[in-house]
Formats: structure tokens, sequence, C-alpha cells
């Protein structure tokens, strides 16, 4: 009987093959469990993200070509922020995170500097720090997140920049614990998850932020346990389900609150406190929908508060681009009319006037107003911001007789201004 070498030697590498495929999911049901639910936990956090793109690409603010590409920005800020939330930080040995020019959330203000930090709810912190030539530090604490519907979460506690004591040198603390303090306190509730700090500028070529750092108290010098199996699983479980929320929460939002008013209309303005907004603060909200031909007269009048401003939204509720583009403005940095009151132009092309606010191109959006430091309990009604829509050929027709023109030399100042700002203010 003659063997084809070759024919035996291919029958028993297969047969080994077969014999290690057949081996493979006997190995994996041996591994231990810590394992085994960390690279469930890991599968989950990579279906959370499909999940979520589906949903964006099924959303109908996916339909409009100038809403696509923000779809993948908005998508990769969440996922962002749910690694750095969820899986990096640790409220045990807590740092501050920095809601920047990255990370695009919630309508994010163009003109704060946000710090967030996790928290074990009902132990004790301490912030510290010095107050920096920013115009607001105000400091709030969340039990869970009053702005996702149901959820029962809800602002615990804050303290606002008028309540803050801070020392001659400029230097201050902040003490979080569940029984009150003296001093400045923030309680931390059994239930509390996070702290935010706003940082709030109104003059760009002058204000920059201090410094402002927390520590869990008791817990100085204390060795960071190594990150193990279990840990690591837990973190991305956190990670998964915090992306399922926080990517349908704001498109939703913007349906429900901002695309349900008329176009190119302004609500009065109002607490948002109920939703996360920090109190003390009025806002007042509207979207603009706009032919290239058009654009949109907002008028508004100085508040009794330390700062105001106004900025535009994408439909992701995505703060447009402010550092090279101008998309924001604060009351010091518009030009007030000689009649007292403010007329920002919301277009999507310089028209050459101040106070111009850029669309940057698109067709739709949102458009929020801040008041802080409102010393009243309710808004003027006289002083209630309002829109027009108007023909760009017939711009100033709506606009002070007086309103100067601003030349493309001038405008390109104004944007290096900005970004230099911007890159100070962040440290970038």
């Amino acid at each position: 009987m003659k063997f084809n070498v070759k024919w035996l030697c291919a029958l028993l590498l297969g047969s080994l093959l077969v014999d290690a495929a057949a081996a493979q999911p006997a190995a994996q049901s041996a591994a231990p469990a810590p394992r085994a639910e960390l690279e469930a936990a890991w599968d989950d956090f990579q279906q959370a993200l499909a999940e979520c793109t589906r949903f964006v690409r099924e959303h109908p603010f996916y339909q409009n070509e100038e809403d696509r590409a923000a779809a993948y920005a908005y998508l990769s800020a969440m996922t962002l922020a749910r690694i750095e939330e969820d899986i990096v930080f640790d409220a045990g040995q807590p740092f501050f995170r920095v809601l920047d020019h990255r990370i695009r959330e919630g309508g994010d203000n163009p003109d704060q500097r946000y710090l967030i930090a996790s928290l074990k709810g009902g132990e004790r912190y301490r912030v510290w720090g010095t107050l920096g030539s920013n115009r607001r530090l105000d400091l709030q604490v969340y039990a869970g997140d009053p702005f996702v519907a149901g959820s029962g979460g809800r602002s615990a506690s804050s303290i606002l920049f008028e309540q803050l004591q801070v020392a001659p040198d400029g230097s201050f603390e902040v003490l979080l614990s569940p029984e009150r303090q003296a001093g400045n306190w923030l309680e931390n509730p059994a239930d509390g998850s996070s702290l935010l700090v706003r940082q709030i500028f109104s003059d760009w070529k002058s204000e920059l932020p201090g410094e402002v750092h927390i520590d869990r108290l008791g817990h100085e010098g204390e060795l960071k346990p190594v990150l193990d199996e279990t840990a690591m699983a837990a973190r991305l479980r956190k990670a998964a389900a915090d992306l399922r929320v926080h990517v349908k929460v704001w498109p939703g939002m913007v349906q429900r609150r901002y695309l349900a008013m008329p176009p190119n209309t302004l609500s009065a303005p109002a607490d948002p406190s109920a939703l996360g907004g920090v109190p003390g603060r009025f806002m007042a909200s509207g979207n603009f929908d706009l032919a290239p031909d058009e654009a949109l007269v907002i008028r508004t009048w100085p508040a009794s508060g330390n700062y105001q401003g106004i900025q535009l939204a994408d439909l992701w509720f995505s703060s447009l681009e402010y550092a090279n583009r101008q998309t924001s403005l604060t009351a010091d940095q518009a030009q007030l009319a000689a009649d007292g009151s403010y007329y920002f132009v919301i277009a999507g092309r310089d028209p050459g006037v101040p106070n111009w606010l850029d669309t940057t191109g698109r067709q739709r959006g949102v458009i929020l107003l801040r008041f802080d430091g409102v010393k009243e309990r309710t808004f003027d009604p006289a002083q209630h911001p309002h829109a027009t829509l108007v023909k760009l050929a017939q711009l100033r027709d709506h606009l002070p007789a007086d309103t100067p023109r601003v030349t493309p030399q001038q405008r390109a100042a104004e944007i290096a201004a900005r970004r230099q700002h911007v890159q100070r203010r962040l440290g970038i």
C-alpha cells in the first residue's frame, strides 16, 4: 500500500485545526468569571456604540445634509465624554475633567469653562483654588442627571458666585459633605453623583480662569488601588449605559423644547434649574430657519446681572465653532445701540455690522440666551428678547440708523482675538 506523504500531512494538520477549534469554546468557558465579565463588558460598550450609531442614522436630523457630518462629531464627542467620565476618572481619587471644545454637549456655552468631577454620594470632598479673573464661578452638585426626563435626577445643592466666600488673595475653599459645615459648603447627599463647576467669561480680552482642584477628604496620600478586572468591567458597563442615554437625550430635548416653537421666534426668559441649569439664571431660547438671503434680528436689553450672552448651536445641541467663528457674543463683546438695546444679527454670511452671529452656513439651528446674577425674581416683560425675520438686502432698515460698518479687516481681528482667548482659557 502506497502512502501519499502530502495527503497524510494535510490530514494531520486538518485534524489539529479541528481539535483546536473545538477546544476554543471550552477554553473560553473555563476562563475565570472576572475575565469573562470584563470581556462581556467591553463587548457591551462596543454594542452601545453600535446602537447609538443606528439611533443617529435613523434620526430625522440625519436626513439633512448639513446635520450629517455634525452627527458623527456629536457621537464622537459623546463617546469621548463617557470614556473620560466613566472609565478614566475615579470618584475615589477625583480630578476635574474639562468639558471643552472637544466635547460639545448639552448646549455647552462658549463663554464657560466647565469642570466636572464624579462623586461618591455622602462622602466628604474639598474643592480649593484661586478665583482668577473670570466673571463668575458657580458650583453645583447633581444627584443623577436632571436633564434626563423620568430619571429622578436633580440639582442637590449649589453655591453661586455672589455667595462664594473668597480670601483677599483670591483663594477659596468649598467643603462637600452630607452635613452642614461652616463657610463655603455644598451638600453631597447619599445620592450625590457629580460636581459641576462653571467658570464664566464675558470680556474675552482680559478674563482668564483661576485654579480649581478637588480632593476626597481623609484619603489624601493614599495609594490608588490598581484597577482590576472586576472594577474595569463595572466602569465599562456604566460607560455603555450612560452612552445609550446621553446620545439620545440632547436631540430629543431639541425636538421637544426648541423645534416645538415656530421657527425664528424666542421664548420668554425662564428659570432652567429644574433641568440642571444653575440657580439664579434666566434663559431664553428658540430656533432659526433661514434662507441664504435672510437674517434674523434679535433685540435684547442689558439685564441687572453681571453676565449675559447669546449663542448658536446645531440640532444635536452642540455649540457651533466658537474659537474661529463668531457664533456667540457676550454683553462685553457686543455693541450697545444708542437706544439702550442690543441688536444681534443671525445670518449665514457676514453682513458687515456689529453683533453678527455666524450660522456657519447652516439653515437651521438653536438659539440660546443666558442672564446670570439677575437680582429680580421675575424678568421684566418689557425687556423680553424678541426676533424679527428680515431680508439681508433690507437689514439696515431694521437696525438703528447709526449702526456702523464692520470691515473684513476688523472682523478678522475679532476672530483672532477670540481664538487667542480660547487657547489661553483652555491651556491649549
